[in-house]
């Protein structure tokens, strides 16, 4: 499918869609670092700009629009989430930019603590205008699901929950919605079940202990923060074990304003850079550019490359023809 990606970050959800075999026709983000990043990374159909500016007419057409949102308005790591907090308008342009563009597919993305912001409020009103997105003008909207998935469950060696709306054009024929419907989301690969079938979590041994305990120039980004280590139980200062996969890399500000990064499992220092981006699945060739703080938190702020990969093939086998009917999968919300 061709794919148009706005709050595009450094990349991760884009990566993961092209592993999976889809084609990114346009990017957006503000952040000039993160475009930095994805230019030399991916390539240069992004462009820098405020998506408060960004017009419809200069996005091209695309079978799937995705939005990885800004969620730290959202985030129960945030203290001082409130209803009002800007960012927690920025759907509002995603809404827009898809009824200007009418795309057979959206994919949002967000953090699970957007659910019960508001006692859950701003949660519906948000799964309301996705689907009535058009019904004013004469278009049939959108039937959409909504999941709260673990990117661990697909091979990500970091326990990272996202909630994730999908929507399909009410164009699209009401079997072969619920074709797609019954194989979204894709059924998790990994597990901590050893009664089941599925591959053990990954772990963060697996990941990067291979990496070595110094930082070292000669990898890249294999460099990281100074900040003294304390053991002392608050979120980035847990004792860490390496046969587990790691806590969720976070891309918000502590209170010097930096990023929490939380220390390595042997307490000698914090992850580096390259470690992160291990943890979320990024490939080693994939360079991040910026402040050493602007490299943590373009990672932090990325969906996991394996778990956008697992996304991403859903809509491929989709695409492909691939996909059969299972039964006893959520159908949809129901705003119809």
């Amino acid at each position: 499918m061709k794919v148009a990606s706005l709050f595009a970050g450094c990349g991760g959800l884009d990566l993961g869609l092209i592993k999976a075999g889809h084609e990114i026709v346009f990017s957006h983000d503000i952040d000039k670092d993160c475009v930095k990043t994805y230019k030399e990374n991916i390539g240069n159909h992004i462009i820098q700009g405020d998506i408060y500016e960004l017009k419809g007419s200069k996005i091209p057409d695309a079978d799937l629009l995705t939005g990885g949102f800004p969620c730290q308005g959202f985030s129960i790591a945030n203290i001082y989430r409130e209803e009002k907090d800007k960012r927690n308008e920025l759907y509002v342009e995603l809404v827009r930019i898809i009824r200007e563009k009418k795309p057979t597919f959206f994919l949002a993305e967000n953090v699970p603590g957007i659910m019960n912001l508001a006692g859950g409020r701003i949660a519906r009103i948000i799964e309301k205008e996705f689907s009535e997105i058009g019904t004013d003008e004469g278009y049939p909207g959108y039937e959409i699901t909504r999941h709260t998935l673990n990117a661990v469950d697909y091979g990500v060696p970091q326990f990272r929950k996202r909630v994730i709306w999908v929507g399909i054009s009410r164009k699209v024929r009401f079997d072969k919605r619920q074709l797609f419907f019954s194989n979204f989301p894709p059924d998790p690969t990994h597990s901590n079940d050893s009664n089941d079938d599925l591959i053990d979590y990954r772990t963060m041994k697996d990941a990067i202990y291979d990496l070595p305990i110094e930082y070292n120039g000669d990898i890249p980004n294999h460099d990281g923060t100074k900040h003294k280590v304390k053991i002392n139980n608050y979120i980035g200062n847990r004792a860490l074990d390496w046969d587990r996969p790691s806590p969720t890399i976070v891309g918000r500000g502590g209170g010097t304003g930096g990023p929490v990064i939380s220390v390595h499992p042997s307490q000698q220092r914090r992850f580096s850079v390259r470690e992160t981006a291990r943890l979320q699945s990024f490939p080693d060739d994939f360079i991040f550019h910026g402040s050493i703080s602007s490299q943590y938190r373009q990672i932090g702020n990325a969906v996991a490359v394996h778990f956008a990969y697992h996304l991403g093939k859903v809509f491929k086998d989709f695409e492909d023809g691939k996909l059969k009917e299972k039964f006893g999968s959520q159908i949809s919300i129901g705003y119809n």
